[in-house]
């Protein structure tokens, strides 16, 4: 199980060896955990500290040991450990680990790199290449991937730093090998665990994190689950000491102060965090001791309380003798109570039996009223069937008229064109007069023309044929324009010809309208009491086959309207419009009954809707708005529950409201943007009128409206008839001036469509006009041209005119003989015209009859149906009584039941005080109870003498003792708790003690063999009270002096060599799997580096197992080839450089 992360501790306790067998007991309360370390470096840690704040430093809770460096005896301990664990690896050979150890690390658009791929070796890694190649990308990359926070890495402060500049994502995935025995579940992740952490610049830069198998399926995605491969694999990146970064590796190795590499050292080894999990044990115990030291007065008074419960108790067992009398009392109290519940039960089956005896009685008369209404029935039946058959005959002559009408249009409209054709063949008979006429004259003129050959004429001649020929163009220019007008007239003329349609069809419309509403008035006059005609015409015989039916489960319920009474009488009209059909359906309880209900209404020829529904009940308080609004449901009076409930389910009656202004409704409905609550519409007058309006509502979020006419037809709903009579009076009076407003609209466009008619028919005869002025000037200008042509020659001109002449009176006679023709076709279409006007008054008039025979046939229907429905009446009323009866016996029966079961449970409840006692004759239950009482007041003034009852003192003196034996054990609990965490916290110190102790005499020895290798002498010394950690280092070993040179004296490549030194001895101790630093030969020339890589190799080779990733700004030339070193040189990313190009001066 992970540590609890815990913040750093802000003081600590001040103690020598010697103190090991105290422990501090700390007074701040416990802190905050939660259940994951972090995994982040703490950069205050390693930053430069002043040798003058040493004494204001933070003491440890942890009680440090003396100055280890005077411990001779384990520093020789810590040497002998050396060499043999030295002797075993030698012996033994470096091994790779199985698992917890990187393979490699795949870079995606990240810092410079676009797309680079680091393998790794499992041991000792290299990494070199020149300065901005990107080498310190990977360890930042590994930080970042497993866990770490982008501020940790001195890059960047967030991830959106590391994205390669003109890429808008990056990513980074390391892979980490996961072998052997003891692997983190293989069977899930196979032998290589793919760690995936990608980020983006869109939004707020989101990132996150994949965890996937060797075959790259995604396993998880949380990073919970990554912190738990890391601490099962002891992998710890947030150690400062596992991955030193550039700037962390450049201050360590050149500038760190003794404090701050005692920190490191303390991070590194995880003493610290250590030292922070006794600390929060510390807290934990003094809150516990807290506690003991509050319950313990509270211990005391339940002691108390306990004592005073037992003495109250010893005192109510005193006074026991009133108490065996009042039980007496209650059983015979009890009992007594059965005894009167029998006694109404002896009365309720008297009347049972009486029950009986009516119902047959009325069961005799039904028999007889049943015949009376099967007289009136087939009484009924038979004159209504006289009517349907009258109204079937109507229904065919007036189809027949329909047919004579359209026939007698066909002939009026062939009529009209033979009249037309006439008018046509009578112009051009006048138009060939007037050709005859004009070649006559002609003639004539060209015979003067003949007879004129003195020399003036031919100048004349020529004048005139110019002014003729100017004449022509202008006669062409207005033919052309009176042409251009021609489209314009005809599109008028059909404009107004659909206008003169679509008036004429309303005002038929209207006028339809006028006679049903008229009709609807007469009825609701005529039949004031009867509410059947506002439906269908065949409902009453639907509802007698449905009163007949007896293979009904539940008897239909309908029509609906008959249930529903309207208590706002001007809501009537739009009300009974948004209803539709539902105020004519029938509801049912089952598909039976629908399957059956649809058989009776196709043998009655009444189809209605069928909704099938249950009797359970639906509450909408919940679902309604606000109480200042009327609603549908509002208004509605409903007798039936089932027909309320059908309506909320289908038209939402309770979320429907009503306002009658219409710009109100707008404002109150839309001024807020968004709809109002529990209002799903909102139905409103239009001006001036109640008897339609329109319904407002929201429409996929936006406002929406839609028109409600006016209801043709009676009121369905139960209503006030003389206010329904009243406004139905008002809507035919409104239809009638609708009616008034659309005859004049519909004179008004036939008026205009004459006209309209009048002026295309005068451009017609204009246009006629305007040929003939062309031709005129025309025939002029060629008259003249060849008379000035022939002025030398006189050709055949009078002869073509005499042709001419000839040839027009030839088409005369033609015109002539089809105006005849025209003629007598015209007659005989206005013989048939005459023939279907007289076809159409016959069928009037006996359409007319027949509309009186089927009036007699049904006055005489409907008075046999009012004495059928008198008869069914009386029927139903002695049915009626007779389920009066059985419904009266079958209360009784109900309340016989109810009785017994009374008996049963006053039984039950009389055994539950004793078994059953003989109550003395003539005692009532009024003076046992008074008696009861009596004593119950007595025993209740004894009990106020103690204070309680005595069930209640026992129950006192229980609950006191338990309470204290509860509490008792609870504070021995925490005693012994306490005990147990102060001896495991005193252990556990003495052990952190010993574990610091010894990991510091490592270090040293370590330190010691390190610079050994170069000949060098040196020794650390720490001082745990004061947490420094100061090196000694003599270069020189011929110098006697053995207390060594500080670190500041030493050349820049001895400080290195040393640093380095130092910190192999720190990872020697710490045991990570995986040891990263970054440019450790920053500072270094040649020779030094070269002695460092070797030492750096050595070292490594000695820690069995562990990987190392070295950055180094040399060459790969630099590292030595070896099967267990891995080298490889970072080539120089492409950064966009290009070459200046110098001409020449």
């Amino acid at each position: 199980m992970a540590p609890q992360k815990r913040p750093a501790p802000d003081r600590s306790d001040d103690e020598s060896d010697g103190d090991q067998g105290q422990t501090p007991a700390p007074s701040s309360s416990p802190a905050s955990a939660s259940n994951k370390r972090r995994r982040t470096s703490d950069e205050s840690s390693i930053r430069r500290t002043p040798l003058t704040d040493r004494q204001d430093s933070p003491v440890a809770s942890t009680p440090p040991s003396d100055f280890d460096t005077d411990d001779e005896q384990a520093d020789v301990a810590a040497t002998q450990a050396l060499r043999v664990k030295a002797a075993q690896n030698k012996s033994k050979g470096n091994e790779a680990a199985e698992y917890g150890i990187l393979e490699g690390v795949d870079l995606l658009n990240f810092m410079c790199h676009e797309k680079y791929e680091f393998k790794f070796g499992p041991l000792i890694n290299f990494v070199c290449g020149k300065n901005g190649s990107g080498k310190s990308a990977v360890l930042t990359a590994i930080t970042l991937c497993l866990g770490g926070k982008a501020s940790a890495t001195n890059r960047g402060a967030r991830l959106q730093d590391f994205i390669k500049e003109g890429r808008d994502h990056a990513s980074i995935t390391c892979y980490i090998k996961n072998q052997g025995e003891n692997a983190y579940k293989p069977e899930l992740y196979g032998k290589t665990i793919q760690v995936q952490r990608f980020f983006s610049r869109a939004g707020n830069g989101s990132s996150g994190f994949k965890l996937k198998s060797e075959k790259g399926r995604i396993i998880s995605s949380r990073k919970m689950d990554l912190e738990d491969i890391l601490d099962h694999m002891m992998m710890q990146f947030d150690n400062p000491m596992s991955v030193l970064s550039q700037d962390q590796a450049r201050q360590f190795i050149s500038n760190s102060a003794a404090s701050e590499k005692y920190k490191l050292f303390m991070k590194g080894v995880q003493l610290e965090q250590l030292d922070q999990d006794y600390r929060l044990i510390e807290e934990q115990s003094e809150n516990i001791k807290a506690k003991i030291e509050i319950t313990a007065p509270d211990l005391e008074d339940l002691r108390k309380s306990m004592e005073s419960a037992n003495t109250k108790l010893q005192l109510s067992q005193k006074h026991d003798g009133l108490l065996a009398k009042m039980r007496e009392y209650r059983r015979m109290l009890a009992w007594i109570q059965v005894e009167q519940q029998e006694a109404v039960r002896d009365k309720y089956i008297q009347a049972i039996e009486e029950a009986d005896a009516k119902i047959v009685d009325a069961e005799n008369k039904a028999a007889q009223l049943e015949a009376a209404y099967q007289a009136a029935d087939e009484d009924a039946t038979n004159t209504t069937n006289d009517f349907e058959r009258a109204s079937a005959e109507l229904a065919t002559v007036d189809e027949e008229k329909h047919e004579a009408k359209a026939q007698h249009d066909e002939v009026k409209k062939a009529t009209t064109q033979a009249q037309t054709d006439q008018r046509t063949i009578r112009g051009r008979l006048k138009g060939n007069e007037a050709v005859i006429s004009a070649k006559k004259k002609a003639i004539e003129e060209e015979m003067n023309r003949l007879a004129e050959l003195d020399g003036g004429g031919a100048a004349a001649r020529v004048q005139a044929l110019q002014e003729a020929e100017q004449a022509l163009l202008q006669a062409k220019r207005d033919e052309k324009e009176h042409a251009e007008r021609l489209p314009e007239l005809q599109a008028n003329v059909e404009t107004l010809r659909r206008l003169v349609e679509e008036a004429d069809q309303a005002r038929t419309s209207q006028e339809d309208k006028v006679k049903q509403q008229t009709q609807i008035l007469d009825q609701m006059t005529r039949n004031r009491n009867s509410q059947d005609l506002a439906f269908h015409q065949n409902m009453p015989q639907l509802l007698r086959a449905i009163q007949n039916e007896t293979r009904f489960q539940i008897r239909p319920i309908g029509p609906l309207g008959k249930h529903v009474k309207l208590l706002k009488q001007d809501w009537s009209s739009i009300l009974e419009k948004s209803f539709g059909g539902t105020m004519n359906a029938f509801l049912v309880n089952n598909k039976t009954d629908e399957r059956l209900l649809s058989d009776l209404m196709r043998r009655t020829k009444c189809f209605l809707p069928i909704f099938i529904g249950n009797n359970q009940p639906i509450d909408v308080t919940s679902h309604e708005p606000d109480a200042r609004f009327d609603t549908i449901l509002r208004i509605l009076e409903i007798d039936n529950e089932s027909v309320r409930k059908q309506l909320v389910i289908a038209h939402n009656i309770e979320q429907a409201i009503l306002i009658p202004d219409m710009a109100e409704a707008s404002e109150t409905l839309y001024s807020s943007g968004q709809p109002l609550r529990n209002v799903k519409r909102c139905y409103c007058f239009s001006a001036n009128t109640r008897l339609r309006g329109a319904v407002l509502f929201y429409r996929n979020g936006q406002p929406a409206q839609d028109p409600v006419h006016q209801f043709q037809g009676g009121p369905r709903m139960r209503t006030d008839i003389d206010e329904s009579i009243r406004r139905q009076g008002e809507a035919v009076e409104e239809s009638k001036l609708q009616l008034t407003q659309l005859e004049d609209k519909f004179r008004s466009v036939q008026a205009q469509h004459v006209k309209a008619q009048q002026v295309l028919v005068k451009h017609g005869r204009d246009s006629s006009d305007f040929r003939v002025a062309v031709q005129r000037a025309q025939e002029e200008t060629e008259r003249l041209s060849d008379a000035i042509n022939a002025d030398s020659s006189e050709g055949g001109i009078l002869d073509a005119l005499r042709e001419a002449q000839r040839e027009a009176e030839e088409e005369k006679g033609i015109n002539s003989t089809s105006y005849q023709d025209s003629v007598t076709a015209l007659d005989d279409v206005k013989h048939k015209l005459r023939e279907a006007h007289q076809k159409l008054t016959d069928l009037d008039e006996r359409i007319a009859h027949l509309q009186a025979t089927a009036n007699d046939a049904r006055a005489m229907a409907q008075k046999a149906g009012k004495k059928r429905a008198y008869a069914l009446g009386e029927k139903n009323a002695a049915l009626a009584r007779i389920g009066d009866a059985k419904g009266d016996r079958e209360t009784m029966n109900r309340k016989l039941d109810e009785m017994t079961n009374n008996i049963d449970n006053y039984t039950e409840q009389a055994r539950a005080v004793s078994e059953r006692v003989n109550i003395p004759e003539g005692v009532t239950y009024e003076a046992l109870d008074a008696k009861y009482k009596r004593l119950s007041k007595d025993y209740a003034a004894h009990e106020r003498t103690i204070g309680a009852s005595k069930e209640q003192i026992a129950a006192r003196a229980a609950e006191c003792s338990q309470a204290y034996n509860r509490a008792q054990q609870e504070m021995k609990d925490m005693e012994q708790l306490l005990e147990k965490l102060w001896e495991s916290l005193r252990e556990r110190k003495n052990r952190w003690k010993l574990f610091r102790s010894l990991i510091s005499h490592r270090i040293k020895i370590q330190f010691m063999y390190m610079l050994s290798e170069r000949g060098f002498r040196g020794q650390v010394a720490m001082d745990h009270k004061k947490k420094m950690m100061e090196l000694q280092v003599e270069p020189d070993i011929t110098t006697r002096d053995g207390t060594g040179r500080g670190v500041r004296t030493l050349s820049g490549g001895e400080k290195s060599f040393t640093q380095i030194c130092l910190l192999l001895a720190i990872w020697e101790a710490m045991g990570s799997p995986v040891r990263c630093l970054d440019e450790f030969d920053v500072f270094m020339d040649a020779v030094n580096r070269s002695i460092s890589i070797n030492l750096l190799i050595e070292g490594a080779r000695q820690s069995i197992g562990k990987q190392f990733i070295l950055i180094s700004p040399g060459a790969r030339s630099d590292i030595k080839e070896a099967p267990d070193v891995h080298a490889q040189e970072v080539a120089e990313p492409e950064r966009g450089q290009t070459r200046l190009v110098f001409t020449a001066a």
